[in-house]
């Protein structure tokens, strides 16, 4: 049987070992537990329910998957990102593999797109691609690079024979070995790849929803969030008159509602969610977010309709757009609706 307490002898050899192996490599390869290098710091969105969904922001060091469909948000959370990163003073790198870049709205949705604190980059290929990133992750060391997205990704070999000739599962190796590299390599980075499931004919037992880029790269991730569209947020137009003469008010897609969901998180409970209101004009109001996420926990609740009413406040509240400029002005009732929805750690 082991020993039930640790010797001199025993904790003395455990220091040699490890100063020993540490002056071989050259640089610190063994830690205490407790070492800060293994508790990763976060940088957090500055909207509570996203930032502890989390459980502490997006974690330095680590990788981090956005998965969606179509025009789901994934870009959209990459770029308020890069803003909060900005803010703390960060300097970012976007990977743009889509060729989606536009300026004007990544400027709308808070990114300040100065060359000092922002670089755009567009690689010809798979493989270039991750030599930019493992290059800028060991030279540059910047606090978030954003790849998007793995499905563009399109090895030099398939590049080079115009598709003539096919390569299966050749992109899915390049990027298992690319994803290895970065992992090894990336010390206090936001990595974050964006991607887009696929679905896999001919499975019938099971979840038929595959990820480009095999399994390695879920694999080395710690944070996966997936994020759908919601219902549209619709606004009143101005009155337009139609073909029989009449004038009628006509409803506007104004933004979305963005869901998100943690399905991996090694470093907090998975499987959290949150809600974000996105307007098409870049703005993001996380007060209306706190407000949904309070009536679906019970804290808010709506006995009659347009009524609102709650523990914290006298009586009904007429109208949605009442009680979120309520909760904007007072400081107390926020911070409490936070707490107790589940927003605050």
């Amino acid at each position: 049987m082991p020993p039930q307490t640790i010797n001199g002898e025993s904790v003395q050899s455990l220091a040699n070992w490890t100063a020993g192996w540490n002056k071989k490599a050259g640089r610190k390869v063994v830690f205490d537990p407790e070492d800060k290098i293994l508790i990763p710091e976060g940088i957090h969105l500055g909207i509570p329910a996203v930032d502890n969904m989390l459980g502490d922001g997006f974690p330095r060091g680590r990788t981090t998957i956005f998965l969606g469909e179509a025009s789901s948000g994934k870009t959209l959370l990459a770029q308020l990102l890069i803003a909060a990163a900005q803010k703390e003073g960060g300097t970012c790198m976007f990977f743009d593999i889509e060729r989606t870049f536009d300026p004007r709205w990544f400027k709308a949705t808070g990114v300040d797109i100065n060359s000092d604190k922002f670089i755009v980059a567009r690689p010809r290929n798979l493989e270039e691609t991750f030599e930019m990133v493992i290059d800028a992750l060991e030279k540059v060391r910047p606090d978030v690079i954003v790849v998007d997205s793995i499905p563009a990704l399109v090895p030099r070999a398939i590049m080079e024979t115009r598709m003539e000739k096919e390569r299966m599962g050749l992109t899915a190796k390049r990027i298992s070995d690319g994803v290895k590299l970065c992992t090894q390599t990336n010390q206090d980075c936001v990595l974050v790849f964006i991607n887009q499931p696929r679905i896999s004919l001919g499975v019938t037992f099971g979840n038929p929803e595959t990820m480009p880029g095999g399994k390695q790269l879920l694999f080395s991730s710690t944070i996966l969030v997936r994020t759908r569209r919601g219902a549209w947020i619709l606004e009143d137009d101005d009155e337009k008159e139609n073909m029989d003469g009449d004038t009628k008010k006509e409803k506007n897609r104004a933004g979305f509602i963005l869901k998100l969901r943690t399905e991996r998180n090694k470093i907090f409970r998975p499987f959290e969610d949150s809600t974000l209101e996105f307007r098409f004009d870049g703005s993001i109001d996380w007060i209306s977010s706190l407000v949904h996420d309070a009536l679906v926990a019970g804290t808010i609740t709506s006995p009659s309709k347009g009524y609102f009413e709650s523990g914290l406040w006298e009586g009904k509240i007429h109208g949605r757009e009442k009680v979120e400029t309520m909760i904007r002005k007072d400081k107390e009732l926020k911070d409490e609706l936070t707490r107790r929805t589940g927003n605050s750690k």
